[in-house]
């Protein structure tokens, strides 16, 4: 990738920037083939995969907000789909915006687009920030001269980089460390949980004044026992062994107790694996709707219902399929389409141990998107 950027004749860091982002669309491609684009992605864990695949140096997560603000500027800031959200832990997630999600334009996500547009707005930056810093003949956007030869004039390549080698070796470097960085946005959740967790803090410090202040109290009446004559006298009763702090403690603890089940029933419940088996199969569905058509079309060309038994299908779709899948994913995607996306056009035939499925070219949907969108498989 470096190879091809630098064959344009650009600036070595504008190289570099450009196969960061590179390698950014390539391992976020793979863990939506993987995962879908509905879970957030922990760049914890894309970090170390961007770092895989560009395999200069290791990618850190200041490196990912350069990546996404640069796609937030510029021409195209409007068709940024990405935004960063803080989770509190030290959890920060790279996530797709509502409108993006909606649309289902990100379904499989096209690199060479993104990156298209990553260098249109890096290419309106580069001309603002020039233009700001006043005209300098050695940083000025020009194209190369070319020395005069007989005969017939060369034709001047309309797509030569505005960014050449002949700037100063010091521009490049201020122009890359003033672009702009993607702002952390707080989730939703995170400041329902803020709040729990200062008021749990003000009860710890409450509870460590308390215990603070019964250990004082305690020193003190050991050293008055020790210096002056004995307080007690025949007709007072000793002093309890249980003192003071010691109910106020057990009240704190009572209370941090009621603040954590609180904090918990405030916090949204995670998906589960059911659910998140069948929003990925929804995400497969019209790449699976599509193979089994041409499966029934080999089948039989003039036949209105054709049938599969259970295995084959199921060896035939892992097979087909772009992105690889195991025999459960298959089957999901199948039962999915039978009882939600498709019904009637596939169906599941049970016969005691045996299964079949059955194409009805009938009864083959219409408008398959709009119904996807229905399901929730955005």
């Amino acid at each position: 990738m470096s190879a091809a950027f630098a064959s344009q004749g650009l600036p070595t860091e504008l190289v570099n920037l450009l196969a960061l982002h590179s390698s950014f669309l390539t391992a976020l491609s793979l863990h939506y083939a993987h995962n879908g684009t509905v879970t957030p992605v922990d760049l914890r864990e894309l970090t170390q995969s961007i770092s895989t695949v560009w395999q200069k140096r290791k990618v850190n997560i200041e490196d990912i907000r350069l990546c996404v603000g640069v796609l937030g500027s510029g021409l195209f800031a409007n068709d940024n789909p990405f935004y960063l959200s803080d989770y509190g832990c030290g959890k920060i997630c790279l996530e797709i915006r509502e409108e993006h999600k909606m649309s289902g334009t990100l379904g499989s996500m096209n690199e060479e687009a993104m990156q298209a547009m990553f260098m249109e707005n890096l290419d309106y930056l580069w001309k603002e920030w020039s233009a700001s810093h006043g005209p300098q003949p050695m940083i000025a956007s020009r194209r190369i001269a070319t020395p005069k030869r007989r005969g017939r004039p060369r034709k001047v390549d309309v797509k030569q980089a505005s960014i050449q080698l002949f700037v100063d070796e010091t521009t490049i470097p201020k122009f890359i460390a003033q672009l702009p960085h993607a702002d952390i946005v707080p989730c939703a959740s995170l400041t329902a949980v803020a709040l729990q967790q200062e008021k749990g803090r003000k009860r710890l410090r409450e509870f460590k004044d308390s215990v603070a202040q019964g250990r004082s109290q305690k020193k003190f009446r050991n050293t008055a026992g020790k210096e002056n004559e004995p307080l007690l006298t025949p007709s007072q009763p000793a002093q309890p062994k249980i003192t003071q702090f010691t109910s106020v403690r057990k009240s704190n603890l009572l209370d941090r107790i009621l603040a954590k089940q609180e904090s918990a029933r405030s916090l949204p419940n995670p998906p589960s694996s059911a659910e998140l088996q069948r929003k990925a199969a929804l995400q497969r569905a019209e790449e699976t709707l599509g193979i089994l058509s041409l499966l029934a079309a080999s089948k039989g060309p003039g036949s209105m219902r054709v049938s599969f038994s259970i295995a084959s299908l199921l060896q035939s779709l892992q097979s087909s399929i772009r992105t690889p899948i195991s025999k459960e994913e298959a089957l999901k995607c199948v039962e999915v389409l039978a009882s939600e996306v498709a019904p009637g056009y596939v169906s599941i035939v049970r016969m005691g141990t045996i299964s079949s499925v059955v194409i009805n070219h009938g009864m083959r949907p219409t408008d398959l998107k709009s119904r996807l969108v229905a399901l929730g498989a955005a």
